[in-house]
């Protein structure tokens, strides 16, 4: 099921003029917060910060996700 959201959200980039889109970002959040896979979650993230750099919750929910990341392999 998600492989299919993503093909159908990579899809929808290509065609879609460049500039933030609410609703990629918000397609692209919903992924991020659905799966438990921290790869997963960063790959969401960044997408979302390429349609909208400027998103705060993204950038701080990537900053999390390195975080998680840096305290799985120091343990």
């Amino acid at each position: 099921m998600i492989d299919s959201l993503r093909t159908l959200l990579a899809q929808l980039i290509v065609h879609h003029p460049p500039g933030p889109c609410s609703l990629l970002v918000a397609a692209w959040g919903w992924l991020a917060a659905e799966t438990d896979d921290l790869a997963e979650k960063q790959h969401c993230l960044e997408a979302i910060l390429g349609l909208d750099p400027n998103n705060e919750p993204a950038a701080m929910a990537l900053l999390w996700v390195f975080q998680r990341q840096r305290a799985t392999r120091n343990t």
